[in-house]
């Protein structure tokens, strides 16, 4: 298995916009094969502070998500809207 932490910081008065893209991301993610999880959180103190939570079967998946249609428009639209922060990739050992 495994889980990936994408965090990113939205900037001043997109917020509203990058949940849009954010939704719609995530309703087509849940439906690809090899996805477990595909959650976004936002931090309680800073609502601009969004981390996307995603589990998947294997690498196999995870490499198949960033290749497809909605992931390349939707997180290239999202990629003037925020600071994208170094995305974490963990395998599960127990």
């Amino acid at each position: 298995m495994i889980k990936v932490i994408a965090r990113s910081v939205i900037k001043e008065n997109h917020l509203n916009e990058a949940l849009h893209i954010y939704k719609l991301l995530v309703s087509e993610t849940v439906k690809e094969s090899g996805c477990i999880t595909y959650e976004l959180f936002q931090e309680l103190n800073n609502p601009n502070n969004l981390t996307l939570i995603e589990e998947w079967e294997d690498m196999d998946a995870l490499q198949c998500h960033t290749k497809t249609p909605h992931f390349i428009t939707l997180v290239g639209q999202l990629s003037s809207l925020e600071k994208e922060l170094p995305v974490l990739i963990y395998k599960k050992l127990f």
